[in-house]
């Protein structure tokens, strides 16, 4: 509900980030419907076009809940095709077309670990967000470091504090081992959230999408709250991280749902 809420209310128009089309396309279909093939579940337009992806694939998704909210994207778009404002069908594209390696994938996710928002704390000469900042993130940091085995280093200092090979290392295996169809959830939800450690605390510690959201902004709540906000950029950068994330998590939680011999078929 809160995936199809957010792309059916947003209007914001997004920089496009897929390559099949140079500018946004005008809706050319009415109807958006769902059929089950033998290969999986596919998206159909006007029961004439079959969705591709960028890389001119067919799009054949594994679960029929994957499969209706994706339609639910495409069902949601108004005079124009806006994929900004479908990250389920970025994300299926993306683990359909594999445009990067899976270990490419990894080590540009591992990148954010070193610059990642709750490892950089503020200072005692702001004791009110330092104060928060710990309150909301320790747990998180908490439960990273004792679900990997990992030490994470903290920091007040605002130049660029090195994690430990170990850490880096154990996160590596982590996500490697994870299923080609959810490996890009890990990846857009830590690039959405600036945070590989909120990411994992969603993806695999249980932090809803709503708690994400909130220790992501936490520091910059804190400004709004001191010195205002531009009027709406704050609540639509909101949602449109909201639905992020939300993507994120559904495909994560479909692709976990998956019997033995589906994960085998998919990978």
């Amino acid at each position: 509900m809160l995936l199809s809420t957010l792309l059916r209310n947003s209007r914001t128009p997004l920089q496009r980030s897929l390559a099949t089309f140079s500018k946004d396309s005008k809706r050319f279909y009415k109807d958006v419907d769902v059929i089950k093939t033998n290969a999986g579940y596919q998206v159909t337009l006007d029961n004439k076009f079959n969705v591709k992806t960028p890389g001119r694939n067919l799009l054949v998704l594994p679960t029929e809940t994957i499969a209706n909210a994706v339609a639910v994207e495409w069902d949601s778009q108004r005079k124009n095709i806006i994929f900004a404002l479908m990250p389920l069908t970025y994300l299926c594209f993306k683990a359909t077309d594999q445009p990067i390696e899976n270990n490419e994938l990894v080590e540009h996710t591992l990148e954010f670990l070193r610059t990642d928002t709750v490892c950089y704390r503020a200072g005692p000469e702001d004791e009110q967000l330092q104060s928060m900042e710990n309150n909301r993130w320790n747990p998180l940091t908490d439960w990273f470091s004792e679900h990997f085995h990992v030490h994470l280093a903290l920091t007040t200092d605002i130049t660029l504090t090195p994690q430990p090979e170990q850490t880096i290392s154990s996160l590596r295996t982590h996500l490697l081992k994870q299923h080609p169809w959810a490996l890009p959830a890990y990846h857009h939800s830590t690039t959405s959230l600036k945070s590989l450690v909120i990411a994992m605390a969603m993806l695999d510690g249980g932090l809803s999408a709503e708690e994400a959201i909130a220790c992501s902004y936490l520091e910059s709540d804190y400004q709004i709250d001191r010195w205002g906000e531009v009027e709406w950029q704050h609540t639509l950068d909101k949602a449109r991280l909201s639905a992020d994330v939300a993507a994120a998590v559904l495909l994560v939680n479909e692709v976990r749902s998956m019997s033995g011999d589906q994960l085998q078929a998919w990978s």
